[in-house]
């Protein structure tokens, strides 16, 4: 029977691993898989958008709708046209910017990386580490019956 516990990585898994090995299971039917976040994010980080580009949008938008009420005041067009387009870059350049920095923040505080521990065990003690897992706060665990 294979279990399969999933954790993040803290001194609660460390303990539990001691745990498991005090209570008759080998080292050698533990397999402890570190999960790698930063392969995808490293992929498709080329295709998120950068503030220079969310800025030049914001600001075609602003200019648009600057130049538009320009007809009606006394600047003309043009002159409220490149104030608003001055305004939109910095409203996108810089809310895009905090956006990005408080998620990046955010993920750093919560940055522990995630861990899948296998352990390989007999029925009659699969729910004895069953319960050490949940003891020592997997996120999940499961069991499959090998054939």
């Amino acid at each position: 029977m294979l279990i399969v516990g999933h954790f993040e990585h803290s001194i609660e898994l460390e303990q539990a691993l001691a745990v498991l090995e005090e209570n008759s299971v080998q080292r050698e039917h533990i397999i402890v898989v570190f999960m790698d976040n930063d392969l995808l994010k490293s992929k498709y980080r080329e295709f998120s958008p950068h503030p220079f580009e969310i800025g030049i949008s914001t600001a075609t938008g602003f200019a648009v709708f600057g130049a538009s009420v320009g007809f009606v005041l006394t600047w003309g067009p043009i002159l409220c046209g490149l104030f608003a387009a001055i305004i939109g870059f910095l409203i996108g350049y810089l809310g895009y910017s905090f956006i990005k920095n408080k998620k990046l923040q955010s993920k750093q505080k919560r940055g522990k990386h995630e861990v899948t521990v296998i352990i390989q065990s007999s029925e009659e003690q699969s729910q004895r580490i069953r319960e050490i897992l949940w003891q020592y706060q997997a996120h999940s665990v499961g069991q499959v019956k090998l054939p």
